[in-house]
Order: C-alpha cells, then structure tokens, then sequence
C-alpha cells in the first residue's frame, strides 16, 4: 500500500510520529474499523504495529469496495504502516509463534467476541503469564461481566443502547448517524485506556488488561444532555435545548446558492457580533434571551443569510469574531482543513 497517499490522515487529529514510541511494540489482533482505528493511532504515533490475520479468515475490509490500488478502501484507511502477519494462531505451531510474540510485546488489542482469545490459548490471563509488563486490550461491543458479553452488535446498535440516536425529539425517526461514531470513539477510548496503562507500567513495572466498551463510550458522549437529567430528571431528548436546534445563535441556516453555513454565536459577544455583521443590529436587545425571542431571531437571522452565497458571507465574515463557518461537503473538507494549516493563509 502506497504510503505517499494517506486521505484523511492523521487519525485522531495526532501529529505524529513521537519520540520513543518506535521501541513500543503492538500485536493487533482485530478486524475492520474500530481496532483497526485504534492500532491506526497508535502506527501514526510511532508504534511498530503488527497486524496478525488467521490466513482462511482475513479482515473483511481487504476486500470491500471501493477499492485502493487492489485493496478495500476501508482496510487501506486504517492499515497503514503496519507489518502484515499471516498467522493461524489456532494450530500449534501458530499458537507457538503467536505466544513468542505476546511474550516480547507492549501491547496487544484485540477485538474478538469475549472467549475467543481464551479458547485459543492467547487470552489475557494467559497473556499477562507469559508476558507481565504487557497491555492487553479487549475492545468490545458491550461490557463483558454482563448478559450481553457475547450479543453481536455493530455501530448503530452501540449508539441505540446508549441513548446517544434517542437523543431525537419524541416520536421522530432518529437521524442516521453520518459516521461510525461509537466505533470510532470506542477505538479512541481504546488508545486512550493504552496509554494510561503504559504510563502506570512505567511506575509500577507491570502491565495490565483494560477493556473499553463502545456502547459504553457513546454513552460518555453526552455529558451535557446527562448533566441535564441528572439536575432536573427531565429527557432531555424532549427538545427546546441549546443544543438541539432550538437556539436561534446555535443552528444552521441556508446561504442564497443552497449551501448550508454552521451558526454557533452561543455567548453574548459572539451574537451581537453576529447581528452587527448581518445588518441587524437593532435587534440586540433580543440576544438578552435568545430562548424567548427564539422565533423572531430566527426567522430575521434566516433571511439574512438567504440575501447571499455562501462564498460572500465566508468573505464578509472573514475578520470578524462570530462562530460561522461553511457546511463543506467531504470533498471540500480535506482542502479546506489543509488550508488552515498554511501559515500564510493560502
């Protein structure tokens, strides 16, 4: 796989690599996104990362479509700038071999169904035997002391069970998440858990198993709707939120051309900023109480923007400290965030 062309790098938002994560060694046993994206982040730290594949039962995401070059798209993602290791770790000369590399790694992620690594002899007490200072990482579905340690799930299941997709109003379909958001949290929090766990083997010189549950995670992305019910024990799914559209400073709106700007004006400044810019300073007053004078900001604030393309408000709003920025669609993304890492501005 071609190492030059790598879209959507870094995972993670990490510049890497670092200094003295190259003598940090990962076994990644795991298949399609949400290992795959975690031992991804931990390569682009600077982790040597070997991927270990039972030869008649590879990752999936090989063969997906679209493909890169020969190779899934998805695959070829999160696969990048790790070493490839064919191994069938359920006969006795690749059990042999898979345990001579437990024994002298770092870390070890794997994202099997609870069982699987006990049954083949490469489970986590197993591992941490041969092997003391090791990080052992399970990455699961649901948390594995409960009943539903072995229940199949994918992304969507994780963020139903979560309370993350029923965050929708009362009676509505919820809205299809664009991205796998639970897997991909999941893996974070995998990184995150690895991390700790080699910060603490440096103090106390022994490793342990973490494990890190993506229906879990997806429940930990909603501090703000769980603070809510947690003070007044109301759903806060029930809508009239900040966070939900309700705001007429924190929603989107619709540029003359049909193209979609973000609008996030929530602190007072920023929204007398944002009336002064669009002509509309009279209405100031109003911005004391964004929430009663919702429908009157709202509809005064979407005729603003429906006067001009998108392309104008970007330059008239340029210099000016108001929290809009452009809808992009993904072909536009990648340009437009290279082009915040151009210290000229070009």
């Amino acid at each position: 796989m071609a190492e030059a062309r790598r879209p959507g790098r870094p995972l993670g938002g990490v510049h890497g690599p670092f200094s003295g994560f190259e003598r940090l060694s990962v076994l990644d046993f795991t298949k399609l996104l949400p290992g795959p994206y975690a031992t991804q982040m931990l390569a682009d730290l600077g982790c040597r990362v070997t991927k270990v594949e039972l030869p008649h039962f590879p990752d999936g995401a090989r063969d997906m479509p679209p493909l890169v070059d020969g190779v899934g798209s998805l695959y070829w993602m999160v696969n990048q700038g790790k070493r490839e290791l064919p191994l069938d770790f359920r006969k006795p000369a690749g059990l042999a071999e898979a345990r001579r590399l437990v024994a002298e790694a770092d870390v070890l992620v794997e994202g099997f169904r609870p069982g699987l690594m006990d049954r083949v002899g490469l489970g986590a007490e197993e591992a941490l035997r041969l092997n003391p200072r090791l990080i052992y990482c399970s990455l699961v579905g649901y948390p594995t002391a409960g009943p539903w340690r072995r229940k199949a799930g994918h992304d969507l299941n994780f963020l139903a069970v979560s309370g993350f997709l029923g965050l929708s109003a009362p009676g509505q379909r919820p809205a299809m998440p664009p991205t796998q958001v639970a897997d991909l949290t999941g893996a974070m929090g995998a990184v995150t858990a690895i991390l700790a766990a080699l910060l603490e083997r440096h103090t106390t010189g022994k490793g342990r198993r973490v494990e890190v549950s993506m229906a879990e995670t997806a429940h930990s992305l909603l501090p703000v709707a769980l603070g809510e019910l947690r003070a007044q024990g109301t759903d806060p799914g029930a809508g009239g939120r900040w966070w939900d559209g309700s705001h007429p400073f924190y929603r989107f709106y619709q540029a003359s051309d049909g193209a979609w700007l973000a609008v996030a004006a929530l602190e007072r400044p920023f929204a007398l900023s944002l009336l002064e810019a669009l002509g509309l300073g009279a209405l100031a007053p109003l911005a004391d109480d964004p929430a009663a004078n919702a429908a009157r900001l709202s509809e005064a604030l979407e005729g603003a923007f429906k006067a001009a393309p998108a392309a104008a408000w970007a330059e008239r709003l340029a210099d000016k400290d108001v929290c809009v920025t452009p809808v992009n669609r993904l072909p536009e993304a990648g340009p437009f965030l290279e082009r915040l890492k151009d210290p000229t501005g070009g």
